[in-house]
């Protein structure tokens, strides 16, 4: 059984080296696209000293239609390969199932109170609707804390000191772990984990599905966060 210090420090640890992989994939994708042209030959008046993607081409350039070309790629296709291996993703967790912990149910951590979440979902949002029509508040830290104190505790950890958060708990879940009104459950509960990229308790029955598609997750996680650099760089 993997404890929850030990998923974090593998997170860490895997995280940095996976990203800069992802950096690299990125690179080579859209290097397909850069066109064999020497400044040498161009008729267009600019100041730059090397070609790089991110270089301030002006419009007309052979290289500034690169830019576009590999922003349109990264942005279209490769984006639509990424859901899709997202999407396999998540289909491989229907090879496990609930160990009936009741850990994701005696502890869920939102950044809005009962009443901010109350009005959220009064405004339209599916996932405070779908929240506070299970969960409630707890009356204090301290009696979250008892419940699940190893959850608890690194939750707490993962957390910015300067960041209030708050506490909830399902009243539905019986003695045995059980959900009271299982056939009724909200799709929030159905599709718990949503990612592998969340720590889980250690008793979960998906800590599995985790440790198996992990590295693929964070690797296109990361390809999704180089993207959305290029496109505040190039867009």
């Amino acid at each position: 059984m993997v404890d929850l210090n030990t998923q974090y420090e593998e997170l860490e640890a895997n995280y940095k080296n996976i990203f800069i992989e992802a950096a690299e994939m990125i690179r080579k994708s859209i290097e397909k696209f850069k066109p064999d042209f020497s400044c040498k030959s161009c008729r267009i008046k600019c100041s730059i000293q090397q070609v790089d993607i991110f270089s301030d081409f002006p419009g007309g350039c052979p290289y500034y239609n690169w830019q576009m070309q590999a922003l349109t790629y990264l942005t279209t296709t490769y984006m639509d390969k990424l859901k899709e291996a997202k999407t396999k993703i998540i289909a491989s967790r229907e090879k496990y199932s609930c160990n009936m912990c009741g850990a994701c149910c005696k502890l869920a951590v939102s950044e809005f109170s009962h009443t901010q979440l109350k009005q959220r979902a009064m405004r339209g949002d599916k996932f405070a609707k779908q929240f506070t029509s299970v969960f409630m508040p707890y009356e204090s830290e301290e009696a979250a804390q008892a419940r699940v104190p190893e959850y608890f505790e690194l939750s707490v950890e993962l957390l910015d000191p300067n960041e209030r958060v708050y506490f909830y708990y399902c009243p539905k879940l019986t003695s045995d772990n059980k959900c009271s009104d299982y056939e009724n459950r909200p799709d929030i509960c159905k599709d718990f984990p949503i990612t592998p990229l969340k720590l889980l308790p250690p008793t979960c029955g998906y800590c599995g599905w985790r440790s198996e598609v992990n590295k693929m997750a964070m690797s296109i996680k990361a390809r999704e966060d180089i993207i959305a650099f290029y496109k505040q760089k190039l867009g």
